[in-house]
C-alpha cells in the first residue's frame, strides 16, 4: 500500500513539474558567460552579409569572387575570431559573407556544401572565385586582425 501511494505521489509530482521541464530552452542550460558570448556573437554577425547556400550558388554561377565566413554562435573559437574579423573587414573595406552553420545536421544543402569544399571545421574564412574555393585562412582562431587583413588583400 505504501509503495502504491509513493508511486502515485511521484507520478503526480512528475505531472505537475513536466510543463516546466518541457519548456526549457538551450539558453536555460548555459552559464551566464556562455549566453553572453552567444549574444555578442549574434550581434557581431549583423556586420556581415548573411547568405544561404542558394545565394552562394547564385554568386558562383555569376562568376563572382567573394569571401565567405562559416561559423556558429555556439562555437567558442568562432566567438573569439568574430571581433577580429569584424575589425579587419571594417579596416579593409572588403565585404564578408556569413554562412551560419549552427543547424548543419538539419540542413542537407549546408552539409553537402561543406563536404564538397572540405570545410571541416569552424571558424572558416575562405575566398571563392566562380565555382572554386581558391584559398582558406589557416587556423583562423589563432590569427590577428592584421593577418586577416593580409589574407583579404592578397
Amino acid at each position: 500500500m505504501i509503495k502504491k501511494r509513493s508511486l502515485l505521489i511521484f507520478i503526480l509530482l512528475l505531472t505537475l513539474l513536466q510543463p516546466n521541464i518541457s519548456h526549457a530552452t538551450a539558453k536555460d542550460y548555459l552559464s551566464d558567460n556562455e549566453a553572453k558570448a552567444i549574444s555578442s556573437y549574434q550581434k557581431s554577425s549583423h556586420f556581415l552579409k548573411s547568405v544561404s547556400i542558394s545565394e552562394i550558388q547564385t554568386m558562383m554561377a555569376n562568376n563572382k569572387t567573394f569571401y565567405l565566413y562559416t561559423g556558429r554562435a555556439t562555437c567558442s573559437h568562432c566567438s573569439r575570431f568574430m571581433p577580429r574579423l569584424i575589425k579587419a573587414t571594417q579596416e579593409s573595406k572588403i565585404p564578408i559573407y556569413y554562412l551560419n552553420s549552427e543547424s548543419m545536421s538539419l540542413n542537407l544543402d549546408l552539409k553537402t556544401f561543406r563536404n564538397h569544399y572540405h570545410i571541416t571545421t569552424v571558424p572558416n574564412l575562405s575566398r571563392f572565385q566562380s565555382n572554386y574555393l581558391t584559398k582558406t585562412l589557416e587556423k583562423p582562431s589563432l590569427v590577428s586582425k592584421e593577418d586577416i587583413i593580409i589574407f583579404l588583400t592578397q
